[in-house]
């Protein structure tokens, strides 16, 4: 069955957005690529933000779940932190990857875009949560001020891995966290 024009829109939007940046697409091309008519477009999203929106909505929800999937198949907290960098080397040794989508969203919307830079806020806090409650059935003296440090790794690395154009930044990341844990009870 054919995805919806709701679905294509959104689906090719966040690839286009994601390989190049949100103000580096146009929405011309999102049709041509989505295969939709312009009024499809329209009828779903009411704007080049909505359409943002639900696409970089999608990114997090399907980079959640992989979190989720990530610390589900771990056997204890200590390991499900590392999945998680497990998983930003997977993410960093992809052929298109271009760093954190939300780091790039936050760094090029406007000071306009406030429900834009909300949902990389959400993004963001949702993984920073995820740390600390692991964190914390680690047995980690502060797990709110170790899940900032996790989420800086995180960053940090996942932003160098691009700029390296190699995923040795996310390794390193990972050691590093290790060794957080480690010193953190």
């Amino acid at each position: 069955m054919r995805e919806s024009a709701t679905e294509r829109l959104t689906v090719t939007a966040a690839r286009l957005f994601q390989e190049r940046g949100l103000n580096r697409v146009g929405i011309n091309e999102i049709i041509r690529e989505a295969d939709v008519a312009r009024m499809s477009l329209y009828n779903n999203f009411k704007s080049k933000e909505d359409l943002a929106l639900a696409a970089y909505g999608a990114v997090s929800k399907s980079r959640q779940d992989a979190v989720d999937a990530a610390i589900a198949a771990s056997d204890g907290p200590e390991a499900a932190i590392l999945a998680i960098f497990d998983l930003a080397a997977d993410l960093a040794g992809g052929a298109s990857f271009r760093g954190c989508a939300f780091i790039d969203l936050a760094a090029h919307a406007a000071v306009d875009d406030a429900r834009l830079i909300d949902l990389v806020r959400r993004h963001k806090s949702a993984l920073r949560g995820r740390f600390s409650r692991l964190a914390e059935r680690a047995g980690v003296a502060d797990p709110e001020k170790t899940a900032r440090q996790l989420l800086a790794l995180w960053d940090g690395s996942l932003t160098d891995a691009f700029i390296e154009g190699d995923a040795a930044p996310v390794s390193a990341a990972r050691c590093a966290a290790e060794h957080l844990l480690s010193q953190g009870k």
